[in-house]
């Protein structure tokens, strides 16, 4: 599936200004100099030495089967614009972006090169960059859903903004969903449709072509989409515990359901690279509050970090080095 060469579509975005990206990572790094200053970094480090690598090890065994479902969450929604790919393809391509990742550009760099390494050789850049719109969309829903079911189970005195905020985040996401993709839209959903469109004009055809293919998700290839998101997130919350018990910090699994999210929602927040600080600072926050030590809470974060971030993306690393050095390349 192709495009009409008629239209002209705009690709990727452009990646963000130099000053930004410098902003982003100086406040990141300033976060973390704080934490630092604050709680004494040779605590920390004795936290991480300390760690029991028997549940690092099976978190990090976790952490790369949640790739596998993400993998083969999103080859499902590409499949709606043509792609053929399969989940082993798209793991490698997931695991490689990790990796670009820690290039100059941060994330904005490993979304460019996963987006051109989806779109093959179909170039069909706004069905790719849907498919890609759609996965974070889930993503971000069920980690919500995921997060409040916890909280709720739990009820934490004192802590009722991280509901509030995961709530608030879902229940946009929700509406972005059913604006967008919702075969059978009610009454208000159309009329928000059609005054979009008269506002976005012919000038964005292949924009409504490419949401269209996405509607053409039968029903049970949408409930497999999340319920394979659902399980990631669930696998999620059993690697962070088990990174809680290698550090002998003693939270319920429950506490850690909740905490997770709120804390990946935080790292969302575009001030800065990859999370940076503002995952530590969330950790600190919120896990203090269940009697876990400043140096516990941080090197909890920073081990995080690396299962679910560096580890991953060093995976990638390997993956492009056997790519570029296979004989037919």
């Amino acid at each position: 599936m192709t495009d009409e060469p008629k239209h002209t579509d705009p690709g990727p975005k452009k990646k963000k200004p130099l000053w930004v990206r410098l902003l982003r990572t100086s406040i990141g790094l300033v976060i973390l100099a704080v934490l630092f200053y604050l709680i004494p970094i040779k605590g920390v480090v004795e936290a991480l030495r300390g760690a029991n690598p028997l549940p690092v090890f099976g978190a990090c065994v976790i952490s790369f089967t949640i790739y596998w479902a993400t993998a083969d969450r999103l080859r499902r929604l590409c499949e709606a614009h043509g792609h053929g790919w399969s989940t082993w393809e798209i793991f490698q391509i997931n695991l490689a972006t990790r990796f670009y990742g820690f290039l100059p550009g941060g994330n904005v760099t490993g979304i460019i090169i996963r987006f051109y390494k989806l779109t093959g050789d179909k170039r069909h850049y706004m069905g790719t960059a849907v498919a890609m719109f759609y996965d974070r969309i889930a993503a971000t829903v069920t980690l919500c859903g995921v997060g409040a079911v916890f909280w709720l189970l739990e009820r934490p005195s004192g802590s009722w903004q991280a509901l509030v905020a995961i709530l608030a985040s879902m229940l946009v996401m929700i509406l972005a969903l059913v604006v967008l993709f919702d075969r059978s839209p009610g009454p208000v959903v159309s009329f928000i449709r059609r005054t979009s469109s008269r506002f976005i004009g012919v000038k964005l055809h292949t924009v409504r072509q490419a949401v269209r293919e996405s509607r053409t998700l039968s029903r049970t290839q949408t409930v497999t989409v999340f319920t394979l998101s659902v399980a990631s997130h669930l696998l999620g919350v059993l690697g962070w515990y088990l990174l809680c018990r290698s550090l002998g910090i003693e939270i319920s699994l429950i506490t850690v359901g909740w905490v997770r999210s709120a804390m990946i929602l935080a790292t969302m927040i575009p001030i800065s690279v990859s999370g940076l600080g503002l995952r530590e600072g969330a950790a600190v926050l919120l896990l203090t509050g269940y009697g876990v030590t400043e140096e516990s809470a941080l090197a909890f974060s920073l081990l995080v970090f690396f299962v679910t971030t560096v580890l991953i993306g060093l995976a990638g690393g390997l993956v492009e080095a056997f790519r570029l050095l296979r004989p037919n390349n």
